[in-house]
């Protein structure tokens, strides 16, 4: 795929975007926002295995839960803190409470230590001026929406996604790896067909997520190794460590 075959750009947000890792907080802000929700709410309902858990621990969380979303992670906490069991009830009163603590908590780590990808503006802003894709970028994230436009506010990202092209979770009510996200976010493309749309991931689930849509898929190994992108059973069309990269294999000029 050359800029010249795309249509249509489609980015997820936290690690493909949005940088989640400093040297504050090298496991990933995300992961230090719920390890203080699990310590707060073990706390508040004597529940030692919360309290006790760690940021190791968080970490794992998010790498098993099968839905890639802050509720997937949060139950795969409780399952391992021994308070659930099963797949996701969303309606859990215990999940409720975490995952709104974590939001509460989670803006003012995003920011004080949230970052762009290194690269991401300049590539975002190249495809936009240069290549004119102006019209036709959107976004297709599992965060809650108002991280995702709290970040953008941060970084000017509203120039290229205004928010009828933003998809968050509280849209779909599949997270990824379903294809529901990616399929709601090319909607708002206006484009007559898939050919030529291409979308930007940096997690397996969210490169299963957007070939399940039928989207040409790019992967960022900002999370993830290349290895493990190519050992998936379905592994992305391009791999590649930063946006330097992409651009030269997809000869965009920026």
């Amino acid at each position: 795929m050359k800029i010249s075959d795309v249509h249509g750009v489609i980015f997820d947000v936290d690690d493909t975007l949005l940088h989640n890792f400093s040297p504050e907080f090298p496991h990933g802000l995300h992961e230090y926002t719920r390890l203080r929700v699990a310590h707060e709410v073990g706390k508040r309902y004597s529940i030692p295995e919360l309290q006790s858990f760690t940021i190791e621990q968080c970490v794992q969380s998010f790498q098993n839960s099968p839905v890639h979303s802050v509720h997937g992670a949060i139950w795969q906490m409780l399952i391992m803190a021994g308070q659930v069991k099963g797949s996701i009830d969303y309606a859990h009163p215990l999940l409720q409470e975490m995952v709104a603590l974590k939001e509460e908590l989670h803006e003012d780590t995003l920011r004080t230590q949230g970052r762009e990808v290194p690269g991401a503006t300049r590539f975002v802003e190249a495809l936009a001026v240069k290549h004119g894709m102006a019209d036709r970028m959107a976004v297709a994230s599992t965060a809650n929406r108002r991280d995702i436009l709290l970040f953008f506010d941060m970084y000017n990202f509203h120039r290229f996604f205004p928010p009828e092209r933003i998809v968050s979770r509280e849209q779909f009510t599949h997270a990824k790896p379903h294809p529901e996200p990616f399929e709601l976010a090319f909607k708002t493309l206006g484009l007559p067909s898939k050919k030529g749309v291409i979308a930007f991931e940096d997690d397996p689930r969210g490169v299963q997520s957007a070939k399940g849509a039928g989207l040409f898929t790019c992967a960022i190994t900002t999370r993830i190794t290349r290895a493990e992108f190519e050992a998936m059973a379905e592994p992305p069309d391009l791999i590649a460590d930063n946006y330097a990269e992409f651009a030269r294999l997809l000869g965009i000029d920026h």
